[in-house]
């Protein structure tokens, strides 16, 4: 619908995509602030190449704090379900009975 809209105004196509992108972003934050409670919802600004870089320092700055609190130390703590155990598919005679 809004493309269509947009579009009959004669926007290019350029101009068409940094609407329908910023259109995209606005519906993700809504549906953060309608699933998560406001003080967990940040919005990250990432206009410019310096930005992204201080959004991921920010997001793992973030994520180190988590692990503290919650007594993950460095990294590969955390293992997927599963991982390690043996399956009977790992088993060479699985298939060959």
């Amino acid at each position: 619908v809004l493309y269509d809209r947009l579009k009959a105004r004669g926007y290019g196509e350029k101009k068409l995509q940094e609407n329908m992108d910023c259109e995209i972003m606005e519906v993700l934050v809504q549906e953060a602030r309608d699933a998560y409670d406001e003080e967990m919802i940040v919005e990250l600004r990432s206009e410019e190449v310096e930005d992204v870089e201080k959004n991921v320092e920010r997001i793992e700055g973030w994520i180190g704090e988590w692990k503290k609190e919650h007594g993950k130390g460095g990294r590969g703590d955390v293992e997927a379900k599963g991982v390690g155990e043996k399956k009977d598919e790992d088993d060479p005679m699985f298939l060959h009975g």
